[in-house]
């Protein structure tokens, strides 16, 4: 259930349905928007004294909700939707402003790393992305990662890309696969963990996410499908984690073109009616051509994404890992100066959407007179 407060609801107002909540036994989290709050009430609601919570200072209204997945639910009300903002290092997204998250597949070395760098930080991208240790499904697939032969070889890897990031004022995103490995990432300065669509259902994993303080990229399981995603999405934030973010990324279809299908549908809905968490449109691994990033990458910003993650190389033709998807330091310029322009045009078209709920209840009205005005009903 969410309690929906007033736009005149005082901190202390607030506090004391919190604390009320608190003493009856029920977990609550709350999200603050730009006119009105709201409480997130956790646990059994059936015995929730609901009279008394209506009656208490500042509470405008009980909102019940229905979806499993309640923490990562949309909040607010048709035509005036709230969205969580999550911070990265310094760089606030989901907010305001598109934000691109750039850099190679993987960390190959020190030099490779710092050009790389380089090369987001002059296209105007706002944080270094990069892998240490690689999902591979076979063990004949090759290159693993730089970090993956040892600790100290992790160690290592995770050292080069936080380097490059400070050098360049970069925050860091770097995917992690196993559980052990999460102090060490916090330890050295990683500023954000990536999960990779292969461990989108890592139970161990996520439950051991829950309690790091650093933001969570969770990427779609290519087999998942929305609501199913959304609620491995809840496992990490069931415990109070609020500053978790979601990728589209591609999923499974019958198209064999591509590397996966970009569902586009599935960020719109995302963003309008399923939940109120930032959004990354990842179209390197959703479409695994690098012509075909660009397009795509602004389609998924006018879904609603307001996040790109995409893979760049110093150059690709030499990668070690997916360089048919990276982009050549010229495409990510333009790229990057596309996004932006797009999330201006998407910012001035924003008010043009009219959710039909706002609509349903004037035209359920007429329903009768409109039947019986077209189809002589009676």
């Amino acid at each position: 259930m969410l309690i929906k407060m007033t736009k005149r609801a005082t901190q202390d107002e607030v506090a004391a349905v919190e604390n009320k909540l608190h003493g009856w036994g029920y977990k609550t989290g709350k999200m603050v928007g730009e006119e009105i709050t709201l409480i997130g009430v956790y646990g059994d609601i059936t015995r929730l004294p609901t009279g008394e919570v209506q009656e208490m200072g500042g509470v405008e209204s009980l909102i019940p909700i229905s979806r499993a997945y309640k923490r990562a639910a949309q909040k607010g009300a048709p035509g005036n939707l709230i969205h969580q903002r999550v911070r990265v290092g310094e760089v606030e997204v989901g907010g305001d402003d598109i934000t691109v998250i750039a850099g190679p597949c993987s960390v190959e070395s020190e030099a490779q790393i710092m050009e790389a760098a380089r090369i987001v930080k002059e296209a105007g991208g706002k944080v270094l992305r990069g892998g240490v240790v690689k999902y591979r499904s076979s063990p004949y697939s090759g290159w693993e990662g730089i970090g993956s032969r040892s600790d100290d070889a992790l160690r290592n890897g995770l050292n080069l890309i936080v380097k490059a990031g400070r050098a360049f004022e970069l925050p860091t995103v770097v995917e992690i696969l196993d559980p052990g490995d999460v102090s060490l990432y916090e330890d050295l300065g990683v500023d954000c963990f990536q999960i990779g669509e292969p461990n989108a259902k890592n139970q161990a994993l996520l439950n051991r996410l829950r309690d790091t303080p650093l933001p969570i990229i969770h990427k779609r399981g290519n087999s998942l499908d929305m609501e199913a995603y959304l609620l491995w999405v809840e496992r990490v934030m069931a415990l109070g984690k609020e500053n978790v973010i979601l990728c589209e990324r591609g999923i499974m279809s019958a198209n064999k073109y591509t590397r996966n299908t970009l569902d586009l549908g599935g960020v719109a809905a995302f963003h309008y009616q399923l939940s109120c968490l930032p959004i990354a449109i990842d179209a390197s691994h959703g479409t695994g051509l690098r012509d075909l990033v660009h397009p795509m990458t602004l389609a998924g910003i006018m879904a609603g994404a307001s996040i790109v993650l995409v893979e760049c190389h110093p150059n690709p033709l030499i990668a070690k890992s997916d360089g048919f998807q990276g982009l050549f330091p010229e495409q990510l310029k333009h790229l990057v100066t596309a996004c932006e322009q797009v999330w201006e045009t998407r910012q001035r078209l924003a008010p043009l959407y009219v959710p039909s709920a706002v609509l349903e209840r004037d035209y359920e009205t007429r329903v009768i007179e409109d039947k019986r005005r077209f189809f002589g009903a009676r």
